[in-house]
């Protein structure tokens, strides 16, 4: 008996490293494939990309089988006696089940990829589109974690940033980001999604220089509008805004002066909240303290703000608790005067779920192939 559990137990830990090595090369060719397609091939797009979330469920249907195999192998141990188990359970296998369950979940994964739908342009044409130029300007300072108004301000910030995209249609947008320093993390695009991508990525870590310049945020903004029509410009800066850098106000007045508007949206309480201090692990330990030991506390400076924007020829809105009412900040915006623009897009498209579907049916077929283990009375 103790001879089959230890052949069990070590059929359990190939099974164990065969599904983990099959798991990490999956989602290494799906990483790949990613990079290829944004890099290499931008006539590839996906036909439903909000689905890609339900690909998380993958690596759970793993992990479920790993304990239901393990479950099983001690059953068996259990209910059969060790020179009988080849009789009880003939085709029994740790190792087979395990293939099976690679096929199966390959399967899946490919019959969800389908869905997604994988689509080729096919035929290239000038689109003309009516917009405005936006570039938004987000503070990524250690500052914006801290979490006065319900979450860390930088959380809401991306949250407003993915609301205010929902609501454009047919604009340019542009991201920039700052904290001591500025640069444009995203050039102007008609994607929102690519930079819905970008928001994704932003920590206050991405800026070695900390501090909040705010007024050169507003400098790298209105170099974004090089190649940009002379009308149709605005920059809307989201801070908590407490500036120790520069002169925003105669950033915003230069701005305002080549035809760019500066809108502010504060995200911060006037009375402000302590900034926590996290470690190179991405854990809270404790609070950023100054120089008498006590933790300082970060707080929303309205009056410069305010002043910037009327500087700027913009509008300014306050965050409230866990929301930011963006409703001026987009009658604003869309006050701007729209200009027609041409771009060369991919029109007309070819949808090759067919193909993954057929693939995912010969996967299955395969998989039904393989043994099942029967049992004798």
């Amino acid at each position: 008996m103790r001879k089959r559990s230890e052949k069990n137990r070590k059929l359990f830990r190939s099974a164990l490293l065969g599904v983990t090595v099959a798991e990490i090369l999956f989602w290494t060719v799906v990483i790949l494939g990613l990079w290829i397609k944004s890099e290499f091939a931008p006539h590839v797009d996906l036909h439903r990309p909000n689905w890609i979330i339900w690909a998380a469920i993958l690596p759970v249907t793993s992990v479920a089988f790993l304990v239901h195999l393990k479950w099983k192998s001690r059953a068996v141990e259990k209910l059969s006696e060790s020179h009988l188990q080849d009789i009880t359970l003939p085709g029994f296998s740790l190792a087979r089940e395990a293939w099976r369950f690679v096929v199966w979940r390959l399967a899946v994964a490919v019959i969800l990829l389908g869905v997604i739908g994988p689509k080729v342009g096919s035929r290239l044409q000038e689109v003309e589109t009516k917009g405005a130029d936006f570039v938004i300007a987000l503070d990524v300072s250690n500052s914006m974690l801290a979490e006065d108004l319900g979450l860390d301000r930088l959380k809401l910030a991306r949250q407003t940033v993915e609301r205010i995209l929902n609501k454009l249609s047919g604009d340019r947008v542009g991201l920039v980001v700052f904290a001591g320093e500025a640069y444009v993390q995203c050039p102007l695009t008609s994607d929102y999604s690519a930079i819905k991508l970008y928001l994704n990525s932003i920590t206050p870590g991405i800026i070695a220089k900390q501090g909040t310049a705010l007024g050169q945020a507003i400098d790298v903004s209105v170099k974004a509008f090089e190649n940009a029509p002379a009308s149709s410009r605005a920059i809307l800066l989201i801070t908590d805004g407490e500036n120790h850098e520069d002169d925003p106000v105669a950033a915003a007045a230069q701005a305002f002066e080549a035809g760019i508007t500066v809108h502010i949206l504060g995200i911060a309480t006037p009375e402000g909240g302590p900034i926590p201090n996290i470690d190179s692990r991405g854990r809270q330990v404790g609070f950023i303290q100054g120089p008498n030991g006590q933790p300082v506390v970060s707080r929303l400076d309205e009056t410069v703000l305010v002043t910037t924007v009327q500087a700027g020829g913009g509008s300014f809105s306050r965050a409230n608790r866990n929301y930011i009412d963006i409703t001026s900040v987009l009658e604003a915006l869309n006050k701007e005067e729209k200009t027609r623009t041409s771009q060369v897009k991919f029109t007309d498209y070819d949808h090759k779920f067919q193909f993954f579907l057929l693939v995912a049916l010969c996967l299955i077929l395969i998989e039904s192939f393989i043994p099942h283990p029967t049992t004798r009375k």
